[in-house]
């Protein structure tokens, strides 16, 4: 039983794949075809008519395979997942296709994640020990769960800005909480998250080296989406196991270090919007750290390789450093490593410019 459930598994991961992989190509002829294509601006440097719809060939895969390979294991709170899942999709393929002001997207944001978090109960229950806190008061648990998921939804949309990134980070994301969720014995989020591999691995080949399309709003939501509603339920299945993989405030910890690129970014685009260039933090800019390493003259493949190496590397030393030090004091030497490592393009970049200002004129 348990092997014919592991071909379940890589059944599960290779049917995603496939799914995406073939159904990308009549995506792209499509969107050509019908003129649905994004256009280039001061931020986007694309000189061609590329697809913005790819999130609905990564969407499709994912899902048919999930759904085909979960039908034999009950979960009361899925009818509200895949609920909560549709409304993000459809506002993000609305906003690729014709633009929402970032309010009315806010609001889709909203209204499929309080679907999530009202019907389907995924929401974070206690915090684990963080600060002695563990049991949460109903309406405490509802409002850190709803900005949980705001903020890692917009956390990978923010992220979205190079070829590759978002795909390979969700890759990442998705091959680790397979492996957690394979320790802690759970069948339906192991499939999920294999299945979420498998297609954005399909994506890949379409968008990393010569981009022929891009995720759109509408896969980089849904991939924020999925990110945050596995991370949620890791800490809830870990706390209630028997055998936990980590304890309380450390499962915590490393699941913050599963997404600790796209939340670092995100906290200091949002920082500098918001303090410093006084704007909405919704504002879109080229501020983030992916848009350095191109400035400095990185491509997109060295660009996004290095971002997700280093968060490679911190998951890394957070699982192998965890057993030997306090929790809190490694939150704060893998934030501050996090913080160190961010600067050094920003410190490249101030020495190239100090460095042309300063060249002799021919």
């Amino acid at each position: 039983m348990e092997n014919y459930q592991t071909y379940l598994y890589g059944a599960a991961f290779v049917t995603a794949f496939l799914i995406t992989y073939f159904s990308i190509p009549a995506i792209i002829r499509l969107s050509l075809l019908k003129k649905l294509y994004d256009r280039p601006d001061d931020r986007k440097k694309h000189g061609q008519r590329i697809s913005p719809l790819g999130g609905i060939g990564i969407f499709g895969g994912l899902l048919l395979s999930f759904v085909f390979y979960t039908a034999h294991l009950a979960n009361s709170t899925l009818n509200s997942v895949l609920v909560g899942l549709f409304i993000l999709f459809i506002t993000g393929v609305k906003d690729d296709l014709y633009p929402l002001v970032p309010y009315k997207k806010l609001l889709g944001q909203i209204l499929a994640i309080s679907v999530v978090i009202l019907q389907g109960d995924i929401r974070l229950v206690q915090l684990y020990g963080i600060f002695n806190i563990y049991e949460l008061p109903y309406w405490a648990s509802i409002s850190i769960s709803a900005v949980f998921f705001l903020g890692i939804i917009n956390s990978f949309n923010f992220i979205d800005g190079i070829n590759g990134l978002s795909s390979m980070l969700g890759t990442l994301v998705s091959l680790v909480y397979a492996l957690l969720f394979t320790y802690l014995n759970q069948p339906l989020f192991i499939t999920l998250a294999l299945c979420i591999a498998g297609s954005q691995m399909a994506f890949l080949p379409y968008n990393l080296l010569k981009a022929k399309i891009f995720m759109g709003d509408n896969g980089s939501m849904t991939m924020g989406f999925f990110a945050a509603l596995m991370s949620i339920y890791f800490l809830q299945s870990n706390a209630l196991s028997n055998h936990q993989i980590l304890e309380h405030v450390d499962a915590v910890l490393f699941a913050y270090a599963i997404l600790i690129v796209p939340i670092l970014d995100t906290l200091r685009v949002i920082f500098i919007r918001i303090f410093i260039k006084r704007v909405s933090p919704l504002k879109a800019d080229r501020n983030h750290l992916h848009h350095v390493l191109l400035d400095i003259g990185l491509n997109h493949l060295k660009a996004t390789l290095a971002l997700v190496s280093a968060n490679l590397a911190i998951i890394l030393a957070t699982w192998f450093l965890n057993p030997y030090i306090r929790a809190s004091l490694l939150f704060l030497i893998i934030s501050f490593s996090a913080i160190m490592l961010s600067q050094i393009p920003f410190v490249i970049k101030k020495r190239q410019k100090k460095a042309n200002i300063y060249e002799p004129q021919s």
